[in-house]
């Protein structure tokens, strides 16, 4: 096969991982997001949506940024061995970012939790006792 041709299918199967990661990620951390969040339910939604506003807009241009438009020169003009290094190196990169970020998020969202409620119970021990 031609060299676009490998370019090509792989570029659909990082558009089809970005598509089908994403939701798969997103509905099993919303049960952890909710425990995090528990004292403010509304910042853990937010936080949720912008965490998957900045997940496509960075595997987004992973896939922009690795994209080949011309033939390399170390490649044949029918796909070998160096071709297909390269596009194993692409999937494999984007899987190692997603594996990365997801990892960073899982642990940094504890703080991130702890440290939005307890701003909320100091704002409500700033405004003091509710009259009755």
């Amino acid at each position: 096969m031609n060299w676009w041709v490998l370019e090509l299918i792989t570029f659909g199967g990082l558009v089809l991982t970005l598509v089908a990661l994403g939701p798969l990620i997103k509905r099993f951390g919303r049960s952890y997001a909710a425990d995090v969040f528990r004292a403010n339910p509304r910042t853990g939604k937010s936080y949720i949506v912008l965490m998957d506003i900045a997940y496509y807009l960075i595997f987004s241009a992973y896939i922009l940024f690795t994209t080949v438009f011309e033939q390399q020169d170390a490649w044949a003009q029918t796909v070998g061995a160096a071709q297909l290094r390269h596009e194993a190196l692409r999937i494999g990169g984007m899987l190692l970012i997603m594996g990365i970020l997801h990892g960073a998020n899982v642990l940094s969202l504890p703080i991130i939790g702890r440290l939005l409620g307890l701003g909320k119970r100091l704002d409500e021990d700033a405004k003091g006792p509710k009259a009755a």
